[in-house]
């Protein structure tokens, strides 16, 4: 699926429009970025255990 996205504009009101337009922004910013800094941008993400949803949760004990 293709969108026209004008990232000038305020972000659209409805999913899934909203979130392609936030990955073109930070696609932009990155582009930018990477130009300013002279080399490709690198990331790195750290998770903090996993979430459960209520019916995986495990038993409180006493």
């Amino acid at each position: 699926m293709s969108y026209d996205i004008d990232i000038t504009k305020t972000p659209p009101a409805h999913e899934p429009e909203r979130q392609y337009y936030y990955m073109a922004k930070a696609k932009d910013f990155v582009e930018k970025k990477s130009k300013e800094i002279g080399r490709p941008m690198t990331y790195f993400v750290k998770t903090f255990g996993c979430t459960m949803n209520s019916k995986n949760k495990i038993p409180k004990t006493l």
